[in-house]
């Protein structure tokens, strides 16, 4: 197996990761935006995943519910 030389500078390590497939374009998208408005998506962003794992845990632990639920705990 070859070992490719890792890139050295920046402008290289995108090239790099576009030749591989990366797309780019939302980290870039995302960089556009300043540290507030990045923090404000992620808040809220996190605030959906906790009103979806509650809903879920809701609806699991309500009464006459059997757990059925094989999906990976976290």
């Amino acid at each position: 197996m070859t070992r490719m030389n890792p890139p050295f500078n920046s402008e290289e390590i995108l090239r790099w990761a576009e030749r591989d497939g990366v797309d780019l374009s939302m980290l870039r998208e995302r960089l556009r935006l300043s540290p507030t408005d990045r923090l404000r998506r992620h808040e809220s962003a996190l605030a959906l995943v906790e009103a979806l794992k509650n809903a879920k845990e809701a609806r699991l632990s309500a009464p006459g519910r059997a757990r059925t639920d094989r999906s990976v705990q976290s």
